[in-house]
């Protein structure tokens, strides 16, 4: 209660200035509150997606050497005079490398042309051979053939023979029992007068033939005292053989007609002191024996051929070639390309040349000592280009491709060759965690030998969300990014972490590519702060 009226403004003023001084305390631990919670709250930058692509870069330090490589060859076992190169020695086109002694090669020439020459004797030999063995294969065939035709004759002949006897047998034994006994008695001889009329002509055949053999045997004799060439020693030889041929014909041929008249008289002197009983039987007999003679005939006939049809099939047979002429036919040619070689290189003094620009990278050769079969000089050909290898690890392999471009540059960044391509990506023999890149350069712009270092540049696709990679957090193998969202509260708008889970489709050395639903272009993704962040933790951008 207020007793005094005087009092009241006074304690009006009092509580004005209490309720002054409380208004600006809150007001002073309000600024203190958000300053304390400034302080406390971390500060974080952020950055937003991009629609780009990622960017990958290969450098690799690798060597400058050789395109390709020459042995320098020359003919082997030839004794070397002087060497006139070492190993990493420059060496012009044309350049001695080295010398092989005069002598030593001029005995070697001296000695394959002696070789040379009883190869092609030999070869003379053995075709003369050949030819002969030809010829004597011809001739036996010829006589093969002759003899089965003169087999065939004579034995046809003594079928015939024996069938006209038996014919004769069987006509008397015919006549004999058509015909009454003095009918038979006055029976003109006329078989009898045929058959000695047919030995007569035989034995003239005969003396005939006789006279030929003899004459071409004389004929063969003054030939081999007047040294005949072989052909025609060859063809009296065989005129001399079918005239003793035909001789024994005709021999055969007297023996089968006097047996046939022999037997015709023996027969007649048998029916003259015989009956007709008797000399039925003598003839039936006789038809026997013909009949005999004549299968007899057929059988030798049968047997006769078919042993000369196996003789002039056997000389028809295929002979086993004869390879000794192509065989040496192929050792003189052999021999002539290295006669060919060391008579070249003895018009070069016994000099080999280099036949490039180059860098000596081995010598197989010393003085003293002769040349072998393989490489003497292995010679780094220059005037073919140069090549650039390099080994790099299999990931950065993974990324490039043949035919990429890539960028060469010295070792001092001095000399540089740009718009090169990749030649070759391959797994390198001694590190299968490395790979071997090469690129071929044109002469001129580096030195063989030389350091260099590879620069390539390659985009992957284009991504609609790719971030820094520090941006990028994991949990439990899941990666997920914090973005800043503003929120209400009763102090007003404030900022806060979220956490947004995303796949992670690619990435290089500093990007990302994600996969994430709700991040857009004005996502801001927090990318690093003083404190450490976790989603729902109030967070305050850093001021540019």
């Amino acid at each position: 209660m207020i007793h005094n009226k005087k009092q009241l403004p006074d304690i009006q003023k009092k509580a004005g200035k209490a309720l002054g001084s409380f208004l600006v305390v809150m007001a002073l631990l309000t600024v203190l509150s958000r300053a304390a919670a400034n302080i406390i709250t971390p500060r974080v930058t952020c950055t937003a997606p991009q629609k780009t692509a990622l960017k990958y870069k290969v450098t690799a330090t690798g060597t400058v050497k050789e395109k390709q490589q020459q042995a320098v060859n020359t003919v082997p076992g030839i004794r070397v005079k002087k060497v006139l190169v070492r190993e990493g020695d420059h060496v012009s086109e044309q350049d001695v490398l080295f010398e092989v002694d005069m002598e030593d090669l001029e005995e070697k020439i001296l000695l394959k042309n002696r070789e040379l020459e009883k190869l092609k004797l030999g070869l003379k030999d053995s075709r003369e051979k050949s030819r002969l063995e030809q010829q004597n294969k011809s001739t036996e065939q010829n006589r093969a053939e002759e003899d089965y035709s003169r087999t065939k004759e004579s034995l046809d002949a003594k079928v015939q023979q024996a069938y006209e006897a038996l014919e004769e047998a069987q006509s008397r034994l015919e006549e004999l029992d058509s015909q009454s006994s003095a009918e038979q008695e006055n029976l003109p001889d006329s078989v009898g007068e045929a058959l000695i009329q047919a030995s007569d002509e035989k034995h003239q055949l005969l003396e005939q033939a006789e006279t030929d053999a003899a004459q071409k045997k004389v004929l063969l004799e003054q030939a081999k005292t007047e040294q005949t060439s072989q052909e025609v020693l060859t063809a009296l030889e065989k005129d001399a053989e079918e005239a003793e041929n035909a001789v024994q014909s005709a021999r055969d041929a007297c023996t089968s007609a006097d047996e046939a008249l022999e037997t015709w008289q023996a027969s007649q002197e048998a029916l003259e002191s015989q009956s007709a009983g008797e000399q039925r039987q003598v003839l039936a007999d006789a038809c026997t024996q013909a009949e005999n003679a004549y299968e007899d005939a057929l059988r030798l006939r049968e047997e006769g051929l078919a042993a000369a049809q196996r003789k002039m099939e056997d000389t028809r047979k295929p002979t086993i070639p004869d390879s000794t002429p192509k065989t040496t036919e192929m050792e003189i040619k052999t021999l002539q390309t290295e006669l060919d070689k060391y008579t070249a290189l003895q018009k070069a003094g016994g000099q080999i040349l280099s036949p490039a620009e180059g860098i000596v990278r081995e010598v197989h050769v010393e003085a003293g000592s002769a040349t072998g079969e393989g490489s003497s000089v292995t010679l780094a050909d220059l005037s073919s280009g140069y090549r650039y290898t390099a080994s790099i690890p299999k990931e950065q392999a993974e990324i490039i491709t043949d035919g990429d471009a890539v960028t060469i540059k010295s070792a001092d960044g001095k000399k540089a060759a740009e718009g090169l391509t990749i030649q070759s990506i391959t797994e390198n023999k001694e590190n299968s965690d490395l790979t071997d890149i090469t690129a071929d350069i044109e002469k001129g712009e580096f030195n063989a030998d030389e350091s260099a270092v590879l620069y390539a540049e390659k985009d992957s696709a284009a991504y609609p969300c790719v971030v820094p990679l520090e941006a990028l957090r994991v949990e439990d193998n899941q990666y997920f990014v914090l973005t800043v969202q503003e929120t209400e509260s009763i102090l007003g708008n404030e900022q806060t972490a979220v956490r947004t889970n995303v796949e992670v489709l690619e990435k290089n050395n500093t990007m990302a590519a994600l996969k994430a639903e709700g991040l857009d272009a004005d996502s801001q993704i927090i990318l690093s702060s003083q404190k450490t962040v976790k989603a729902g933790d109030r967070v305050r951008l850093e001021e540019e």
